[in-house]
């Protein structure tokens, strides 16, 4: 409809990213959800590799590692400043925000042509330049469904993560790691989360979805980028698949 997207957006309600274990079991057994689930819910993983796919999938980028996720008490407002970070920096963005009192969805933020501004004001978008243009719901296991009746279809999937993608999940450590120590899984853990990083920045990141597992061959300190000289990996499908991708850099 002519509309120039700069920002693929995502509305997140709440982030703790270093949740306790009484916590997650407390929402776990509230909300009738995995305690993995309820982890990667709340320190981030989850929307970081939302977005990371979204990024990868329509071709746009993301204004630094971790996404910007701007606070915001209205979701459009929070969606309007990300355009005017991603028009600063000259690229396309995927992101989020973070607004308590928003639905749950997704959004584009966007630009339109001049001419279009006076009957966009009258569709109750706005005065411009930006126009958020937003789905306020996500249905997820009914979207399942809904997606394997497509493929089936012979229509394909809707979107995946690029022929080459350049955006990945890193693995962050929680706390100081030590050599010896196991890490069992990647996301929805109390050692490690995820964020989102450039891949030609960070090339010897460990994407969080590889972690199953894992053991430290030295200490990593909290905060700080798990890379594959820190530990030993089984081998598997996924890992093979991933080095295949960095082949391709």
């Amino acid at each position: 409809m002519g509309f120039e997207p700069v920002v693929l957006g995502n509305i997140k309600g709440f982030l703790n990213r270093t949740p306790t274990e009484d916590e997650m079991r407390y929402w776990a057994n509230r909300q009738g959800i995995s305690l993995e689930q309820v982890i990667s819910f709340t320190d981030g993983p989850k929307i970081q590799i939302e977005q990371t796919l979204v990024a990868n999938g329509l071709g746009v980028s993301i204004a630094q590692q971790g996404m910007l996720g701007i606070e915001c008490v209205d979701y459009q407002d929070g969606a309007k400043r990300l355009a005017e970070r991603a028009d600063n920096l000259g690229i396309k963005i995927s992101d989020y925000v973070l607004s308590p009192k928003s639905p749950a969805g997704v959004f584009i933020t966007a630009r339109h042509k001049v001419e279009q501004v006076p009957y966009l004001r009258y569709y109750k978008l706005g005065e411009g330049p930006y126009y958020v243009l937003t789905r306020p719901f996500h249905l997820c296991h009914l979207e399942i469904s809904k997606t394997i009746k497509q493929v089936l279809r012979g229509e394909g999937i809707l979107l995946n993560n690029g022929e080459n993608p350049q955006i990945s999940v890193a693995t962050i450590a929680k706390r100081r790691l030590i050599p010896g120590e196991i890490v069992k899984r990647g996301i929805g853990s109390f050692v490690v989360r995820g964020e989102a990083i450039k891949i030609a920045e960070n090339p010897g990141h460990v994407p969080i979805g590889l972690v199953f597992d894992v053991v430290l061959k030295r200490y990593v300190e909290s905060g700080q980028i798990i890379t594959f000289d820190d530990i030993e990996i089984p081998e598997s499908q996924a890992l093979v698949a991933w080095e295949e991708t960095v082949k391709q850099k």
